[in-house]
Order: structure tokens, then C-alpha cells, then sequence
């Protein structure tokens, strides 16, 4: 499992790296289930999303459970900008699980 942390990285040199067209040359052709956990809902963060989910033709299932610390309008921030990503693969389901179990969105 890995957690991005924004003070051991240089934010703005890996947001370019992201953000560049020739970062991603190929498809993740193998990746079929994606969880981040702890989600902060930072630039970097929603990039690394982006990318995944642009990158998957074989995703089906993308579960974002983001930080409990967050408060209820930085996770619906969180949400809707995840919604509007473009996906590669059109069977992939996202879930966005907040902290509480009985709060969870299915997202197709």
C-alpha cells in the first residue's frame, strides 16, 4: 500500500511530471481493482487518479475511502471531481466510502 504525502515530495515538480503529456506512454492493461485509502483530496492526489483511470482499460472496481479528517464539503469536492474524470474502461464501477459505512456512493 502506498501513501503519497505532499511534505516528502516536491508537489510541484511531481504535479508537472503527472500533467505531462508523454508521462504515460502506455496502458495499465492488468489493473482491475484500485483502493486509496486516506484520500487528503490534494492536486497531486486527483491527478494520480486521473491517470489511473485514463490509463485501465481493464478496471472494474476504483474505491476511494477518503480521510476521516476531511470535513463533509471537501469529500462531496472530492466526489464530484472523481465523477467527472474520463475512464478507459467502461466497466469500471467507482465506490467512495466515507468513514461512516452507512455513507457510501456507488459511482458507475
Amino acid at each position: 500500500m502506498m501513501d503519497l504525502q505532499e511534505s516528502r515530495v516536491d508537489v510541484g515538480q511531481a504535479s508537472n511530471h503527472l500533467e505531462s503529456p508523454n508521462f504515460l506512454d502506455f496502458t495499465l492493461n492488468r489493473l482491475q481493482i484500485v483502493e486509496i485509502r486516506s484520500l487528503e483530496g490534494s492536486r497531486l492526489e486527483l491527478l494520480f487518479i486521473k491517470l489511473l483511470l485514463a490509463h485501465s482499460p481493464s478496471l472494474e472496481k476504483f474505491t476511494i475511502r477518503p480521510s476521516s479528517a476531511s470535513d463533509v464539503q471537501k469529500r462531496l469536492d472530492i466526489a464530484k471531481a472523481v465523477m467527472q474524470f474520463p475512464r478507459a474502461s467502461p466497466k469500471a464501477k467507482m465506490f467512495y466510502l466515507n468513514s461512516l459505512p452507512e455513507s457510501s456512493y456507488i459511482v458507475q
